[in-house]
């Protein structure tokens, strides 16, 4: 029996050697495709065009569905609730369809478009709240499949500055829309008149669509090539599955069940992180617009620049994210990310009364706030492999940071509660929470051994 296992074992280390030769020699020929990404970046550009307009309009849609702000706040709810079920769906379909990541994507973004042009059509607020429910849906298919296609694409380099530079294009969306919508909210213009933005913004996407479907037709030429490679193949995989199961099954069995518990404990407390930093970052750039507009009386055109100026400095700062990523840590970035948003928020707090603070510390805090969400996936990335189910968990906790924390903020900001002022009052006591809870994380991670992390990559690599 020691001598059959033995033969199995360098059997194994014969195949697996010949096999991790000629995949080093691929890795070290292989050059990043900017093109593509281009075509990821352009993805996450249009999720932010359409994320960021929903600020400024939010009080349009109340008088274009005759519906008080109370019924309004829905909107966001619903918008925060249909991205949660997105995030879970396309973390599904990327794991059981991986060949076909593209063609969802193609799918998702052609929704988000649609949804986008079909709104200002909507007069009643049922079914605008469908409306948005359907881009929501779209937008967390788009913000899973882009992430997950980016990372494995390019695995075989420093991730972190792709990161970076994909949630960048979502604070350049960002920062454009409400430039885009702000001429069509002053008070000289007609009631209807940013409806024009609307289609001018759905318009924007449709290139987009084209240019994903164009790799999502080339993964559909590729696939029916994979297939006849594969039945060429299945043979000696079989085998090599059944050499791998003899070698590590009893070291599986042995490492599988506490490290699986640890990284569940791990990517728990991450994704609560998430859920809290999420929350704030969606609840300030959505309601920034009515805070200035009802606490310190700005025309709403001016209202909808102060706004866009947070966008521009979060874009500003993801793009900054790309070189600093480079030369800092993640966690060293998220530290500093914490710092100053809750600087920011302090200032503004304080200060409440002063309208040249709000846009100070608007643009400090969107600076500060840019960075922190793919600093913390590539702080997750270090210490456990990010497969499509895990993305989806850690997507969970920001989609349900940006259902409940918007939501709270709308019932609170009321005058019969807190008032406009607990706007910030509220981001700030959550800003302060998420650092705490990441002062725990980095706790947790310092007393787990080293050796389960290492352990637990390997047998998902083999898996």
């Amino acid at each position: 029996m020691i001598s059959l296992s033995t033969s199995v074992v360098s059997l194994h280390s014969y195949a697996g050697s010949s096999h991790n030769n000629q995949k080093s020699k691929k890795i070290s020929n292989d050059k990043p495709s900017i093109i593509y990404f281009i075509a990821l970046f352009y993805s996450f550009l249009s999720m932010g065009l359409g994320s960021a307009l929903i600020g400024p309009t939010l009080l349009k849609f109340g008088e274009q569905t005759n519906s008080p702000f109370e019924q309004i706040v829905y909107i966001i709810f619903t918008r925060s609730f249909g991205f949660l079920g997105g995030t879970l769906i396309g973390g599904t379909l990327i794991d059981y369809f991986p060949l076909l990541g593209r063609t969802f994507l193609t799918i998702a973004i052609c929704t988000m478009c649609i949804s986008t042009l079909i709104i200002p059509y909507l007069y009643r607020l049922i079914f605008m709240i469908i409306a948005h429910l359907m881009w929501s849906l779209a937008g967390g298919i788009v913000d899973n499949l882009a992430q997950i296609l980016t990372i494995r694409h390019y695995e075989k380099f420093n991730v972190n500055p792709y990161l970076q530079a994909l949630h960048g294009a979502f604070g350049v969306g960002a920062f454009l829309s409400p430039l885009i919508i702000a001429p069509f909210l002053r008070q000289s213009s007609p009631l209807n008149q940013w409806h024009y933005a609307y289609w001018l913004i759905g318009c924007l996407q449709i290139p987009n669509v084209i240019y994903i479907l164009i790799y999502a037709i080339r993964d559909g030429l590729c696939s029916r090539k994979t297939e006849q490679i594969s039945l060429e193949t299945k043979e000696v995989d079989e085998l090599n599955q059944q050499i791998e199961y003899i070698v590590t099954c009893d070291e599986q069995t042995k490492q599988a069940k506490p490290s699986s518990t640890k990284n569940f404990c791990f990517l728990s407390l991450i994704t609560i992180f998430l859920l809290l930093y999420v929350g704030g970052e969606s609840a300030f750039g959505a309601y920034l617009h009515t805070y200035a507009s009802v606490h310190l009386l700005f025309p709403q055109d001016i209202a909808a620049y102060l706004n866009s100026l947070f966008w521009a400095s979060f874009a500003f700062g993801r793009l900054c994210g790309i070189p600093l990523s480079m030369k800092f840590s993640a966690l060293q970035m998220i530290f500093f990310d914490l710092i100053g948003c809750i600087g920011s928020l302090t200032l503004i707090y304080i200060l409440n009364k002063s309208s040249l603070m709000l846009w100070i510390g608007s643009i400090f805090y969107g600076l500060s706030v840019a960075s922190i969400y793919p600093s913390a996936i590539a702080f997750t990335e270090r210490y456990v492999s990010i497969t499509g189910k895990r993305m989806s968990i850690i997507a969970v906790g920001g989609s349900t940071g940006d259902a409940i924390i918007p939501l709270l903020i709308g019932y609170c900001i009321s005058p019969k509660l807190i008032g406009p002022i607990g706007f910030i009052l509220i981001s700030l006591v959550v800003v302060i929470l998420a650092s705490l809870l990441f002062a725990f994380i980095l706790l947790y991670v310092k007393h787990r051994p080293e050796k389960v992390v290492c352990q637990e990559k390997e047998i998902v690599e083999k898996k």
